[in-house]
């Protein structure tokens, strides 16, 4: 997947798009290649320039405020001792809008003095905005996984 997502922007520079110029699939790579990079300009720089950016965390707290989302995920960006990596589930576009959900696999070290681990859904939706596609939508969705069976052994 990674190896797709440095295609996808060899691309989009080789056909001389700069990548404010991305397709869809181009900026939905860059924005997860910041995320995994911790890159908080070229994050930042997938983000709509409209009034309302909804921003649900797993806990349902809700968010529509863009300078809001801006704000907390700088403050998290700022903090590079957590690990995000993720399986891309499904994607979808149409005439403007784009979306994927990812099944995401995030780690702390030191969480409150212990270690943290969330597994979540994470829908990202993306809409095109004059000059190119901007996250307009981020959900955060605990996800309930089977947990692995242990086998107990018995001795005879």
């Amino acid at each position: 997947m990674h190896l797709i997502r440095l295609l996808t922007a060899v691309v989009c520079l080789g056909h001389g798009m700069d990548l404010l110029a991305c397709d869809f699939d181009c900026t939905l790579n860059r924005h997860l290649d910041a995320i995994q990079q911790k890159d908080f300009v070229a994050f930042e720089s997938t983000l709509t320039r409209g009034e309302r950016l909804t921003f649900i965390l797993p806990n349902g707290q809700l968010f529509t405020d863009p300078g809001e989302f801006r704000a907390m995920l700088k403050d998290w960006f700022a903090d590079t001792s957590w690990t995000f990596d993720y399986d891309i589930i499904a994607v979808q576009q149409a005439a403007g809008m784009g979306s994927a959900l990812l099944l995401v696999r995030y780690d702390e070290p030191d969480r409150d003095g212990q270690p943290y681990h969330l597994d979540h859904y994470l829908n990202l939706v993306f809409k095109y905005e004059g000059d190119g596609w901007y996250l307009v939508h981020d959900q955060n969705t605990i996800a309930r996984l089977p947990q692995p069976t242990q086998t107990m052994e018995t001795t005879d």
